[in-house]
Formats: C-alpha cells, sequence, structure tokens
C-alpha cells in the first residue's frame, strides 16, 4: 500500500480457519489479531472496519464470543452489531431456525457515516410531537418514506444459484447489496477499500460499481483467480456473477473438447461381426 491508506476495511475471515488449515478457537482468535492489527495500521485516521464473523450455536457460539473478546485489546472502538437475516435457514425440529450471519462494525477515529435506506416503506404512525406549534407524527417529519437501515437487515437476499450474481463453489459468497451498503454508509467516492479474504470478489465489484479504490488478497489462487475474471466479466459484459454457471467455463469447454477427441482418438477401432441368421 506504500503510504496510502484505506477508509474503509471489510474482511470476511473464513471460520475457525486459517491458511487451509482447521484451528481451535484460541488459535483462530489469535491468527485474527495479526490481521486485525495490520489492519488498524493501514486505516486512515478515521476510518471504519466490518467483520463478518460466526457463531456456530452448536459450539458455544463460537468463535463470535472470543473474538469480540480480542477486539477489546485492539485500538478500535465498537460502534455497531448488525443482524442479516438470511432468507433461507437449516431447520431443526428441537431448535430455532438458524438464519442469521453477524457483522461487526467497529471504528478507528471518528469517520464519516452516511445514512442508508432500505427498500421497506414506512407504515407505522405515531411519536406526536410539536413542529413549529404544530402537532406531527413520524411520517410527516419523516425525510424518506422508507425505512431507515438499522442493524438488523432483513431486505438482503443471500447469494443463491438461481441469482445473477451467484458465484458457484463460493459456499461463504456476501450479498453484493450488503457490501454496497457498507461501502455507501462508511466511504466516499474514490476513498480506499481493503479486503483480506476476496474469495468470490464481492467488495471488489461493489468497489468498482460505486466508484471506489480497492485492494482486495486471497491466500487461494484460485478465489485470487475468480476474483480477477469476475471483475473482467463484469466490464466486459455487465454481469455481476455467473447464474447457472461458473467463471472458468471457457476451460471447461475446451477441456470437454478435448477427452471428447481423446475418447475418439482412442477408440478401438471397430470390427466386423459376422450376423446370424436366426430364422430357422
Amino acid at each position: 500500500m506504500g503510504k496510502e491508506r484505506a477508509a474503509l476495511a471489510i474482511h470476511d475471515p473464513p471460520y475457525n480457519v486459517a491458511a487451509f488449515e482447521i484451528k481451535q478457537v484460541s488459535e483462530f482468535v489469535e491468527w485474527c489479531n495479526q490481521w486485525i492489527s495490520l489492519t488498524y495500521n493501514v486505516l486512515s485516521k478515521d476510518a471504519s472496519l466490518y467483520i463478518w464473523i460466526g457463531a456456530d450455536q452448536n459450539d458455544g457460539f463460537q468463535p463470535l464470543p472470543d473474538f469480540m473478546i480480542m477486539m477489546r485489546g485492539q485500538r478500535f472502538s465498537p460502534r455497531s452489531f448488525i443482524t442479516m437475516r438470511n432468507q433461507r435457514g437449516y431447520g431443526t425440529q428441537k431448535n430455532w431456525m438458524a438464519v442469521r450471519q453477524e457483522l461487526l462494525y467497529y471504528v478507528k477515529g471518528n469517520p464519516d457515516f452516511q445514512v442508508e435506506y432500505t427498500d421497506i416503506p414506512k407504515v407505522l404512525k405515531g411519536y406526536y410531537k410539536k413542529v413549529d406549534g404544530k402537532v406531527t407524527e413520524n411520517l410527516q417529519r419523516s425525510k424518506s418514506e422508507h425505512i431507515r437501515a438499522s442493524n438488523v437487515w432483513v431486505d438482503i437476499q443471500q447469494v443463491f444459484y438461481r441469482m445473477e450474481e451467484n458465484v458457484s463453489g463460493c459456499y461463504a459468497q456476501k450479498p453484493l447489496k450488503s457490501i454496497e451498503r457498507i461501502i455507501r454508509a462508511s466511504s466516499n467516492a474514490n476513498d480506499l477499500v481493503i479486503d483480506y479474504f476476496s474469495h468470490s470478489g464481492t467488495t471488489l465489484l461493489a468497489s468498482e460499481i460505486l466508484d471506489r479504490k480497492c485492494y482486495t488478497v486471497d491466500i487461494d489462487p484460485v478465489f485470487a483467480e475468480i476474483t480477477i475474471r469476475r471483475l473482467e466479466n463484469f466490464r466486459k459484459t455487465g454481469r455481476t456473477g455467473w447464474q447457472n454457471g461458473n467463471p472458468f467455463e471457457g476451460e471447461l469447454r475446451e477441456l470437454g473438447a478435448q477427452n471428447a477427441q481423446l475418447d475418439i482418438d482412442n477408440a478401438p477401432e471397430a470390427v466386423e461381426m459376422p450376423v446370424q441368421n436366426t430364422l430357422m
């Protein structure tokens, strides 16, 4: 990054996995401590940090609680605890259906924050008070006909195979709308955004769409290649993913054609067999 400093960091670490190895919670959190410290050093004096983090209800809600305790020792200040609701979840007959993803919001210094509005219309009236001597209710005083985004996001659809933005094989893919919301709220045009866990490349793509600069990396070369191809595909076609397809379609078609030719080349030569007359 040189002397550049980012206004926003959006990280989605692989839960309880560090460098391809399953880790104990303590090891995972210590690993997180390292890249969180690095994040602080490359952010500007007034910046925002968002981290997607898991809470396994079958394992003491880890790693979320230990991660939050670790963050107390960092120089970031907590700002909000956001929950994004999945429209689909995994169910059980002995527990509540799990449909939530947790997002932690921290700040460094005193960054700007832009109020976001959802697509959900306001319907609730109340909270009467006087404005210029006249009694008004909240719909009359509001700046928008829609509800402000809160720390519970119910209006964003998780990514699945029928959506255009779907990237096959990226099972932790975050919805483009969720990352765009973060970027609009916590950065300005031409700001630098960083992401240490590129995965499907959503942060890079959202930055491209919203006129931000983005630096992102991934330790897995496959996800790094997917990220590059996703941006190139968007610039070429305007499409945000590969609905019912995948980033390696060209190679797979070529490989299929090569295999088909090999099957033809290696097929045994046809041998004429005498036809028996079964009529007596």
